[in-house]
């Protein structure tokens, strides 16, 4: 019987001693109670005031700037580049250009001797010289008119320009080569041309560029297509040039999706006078959207706490502070959308912020 009583009154002591250590383990289940932010008021005096450089600003109602980064490669502007044929038949005398030279407008590339270009000539001549015999009003003045325009459009598609054809037209001196010239001021990319060699109508010569202007294309993410449009003011920059920063404009945005990468190609157009960027260089593409609807924001560096336990001070007066939680919804390098825990037009400490939070702790270590 003793033993029976003895045994009881143990398990009852194991039974409680359980209890009380599963009530300790419940207790330590749940941190994220204790955890969470709860708002607190910190006063400070004159002086401390003093030792800080605190500064506040106003919440606002706003479009979200948005900052965009994409990949991108400096191309070539197709309206700029030109590739320049042989319009007649002939052999090239003289070759005044190469690859890589920089060329002005009307500067001669090459001199082509061509028999073609020298029967266009005295046809020229012969048509100029009918018109002039022809009285005005007569029924082959019409004709002769129409031969002489024929023969004087037929030098001007071979490449002689207005002056040349004036000069023979006065003169009927033959010119012996026929001068291809630059159409643009540029470089060249691409040259054919050998002196000596025979070349046919159609034969690619040159290829010049301009390349003052260029275009980068770059690679956007399908997720940001509703924050990029036509028109918006972008900043190129490429790795030679780390620091430097070249202003563009988007023109287009392509109309097909890439199945492999999910990004569309815009293009965007980028002044290069001073020739630092080059084609198929690699760039990075910097757009600043903005949100279409207006937003509580305020800047990144006035939120303080944790991932999930996010908070901010409010200045209630000048020297009384309210740490207060907040809730957040799209945050971006510079700004974050607050959903919940401000209202428009509430100021909130962006600098200053971590020595509130020292002095709070302070406070509640002190209250301990």
């Amino acid at each position: 019987m003793r033993l029976g009583i003895v045994t009881a009154m143990l398990f009852c002591v194991f039974l409680f001693v359980g209890c009380g250590e599963k009530k300790t383990e419940e207790q330590n289940m749940q941190p994220d109670e204790d955890k969470k932010v709860e708002s607190k008021t910190l006063t400070l005096s004159r002086d401390q005031l003093a030792q800080i450089d605190l500064r506040t600003e106003a919440v606002a109602l706003k479009p979200l700037p948005i900052p965009l980064t994409f990949p991108a490669k400096v191309m070539l502007n197709d309206r700029s580049v030109a590739h320049i044929s042989a319009r007649v038949n002939g052999r090239i005398e003289k070759v005044n250009s190469f690859v890589g030279d920089r060329v002005r407008r009307e500067d001669v590339l090459i001199e082509i001797y061509s028999q073609e270009f020298l029967t266009m000539q005295s046809e020229y001549i012969q048509a100029e010289e009918r018109l002039k015999r022809t009285a005005q009003g007569t029924p082959d003045y019409g004709t002769a008119q129409a031969i002489y325009k024929s023969a004087r459009g037929k030098l001007s598609v071979v490449g002689s320009t207005i002056e040349e054809i004036d000069r023979l037209e006065s003169e009927h001196t033959l010119q012996t080569y026929l001068r291809v010239r630059a159409p643009f001021s540029g470089t060249i990319l691409n040259a054919n041309a050998r002196s000596g060699e025979f070349t046919q109508v159609g034969t690619e010569l040159y290829t010049v560029a301009d390349l003052t202007t260029l275009w980068v294309i770059a690679d956007i993410y399908e997720k940001d297509l509703q924050f990029v449009h036509p028109a918006m003011a972008t900043t190129v920059t490429v790795s030679a040039y780390p620091s430097m920063k070249f202003h563009g404009k988007l023109t287009t945005l392509y109309d097909v999706v890439d199945e492999k990468t999910r990004t569309v190609k815009a293009r965007i157009e980028v002044n290069n006078a001073i020739g630092l960027l080059k084609p198929e260089m690699f760039a990075t593409v910097d757009i600043l959207s903005v949100s279409d609807k207006a937003k509580l924001i305020i800047p990144s560096n006035g939120l303080l706490g944790e991932t999930d336990n996010h908070y901010v001070f409010v200045a209630k007066n000048d020297t009384t502070f309210e740490q207060r939680p907040v809730r957040l919804g799209a945050v971006t390098k510079d700004y974050v959308e607050v959903i919940s825990g401000l209202n428009d037009g509430e100021r909130v400490v962006v600098q200053g912020g971590f020595f509130l939070k020292s002095e709070l702790g302070k406070s509640a270590f002190g209250e301990e």
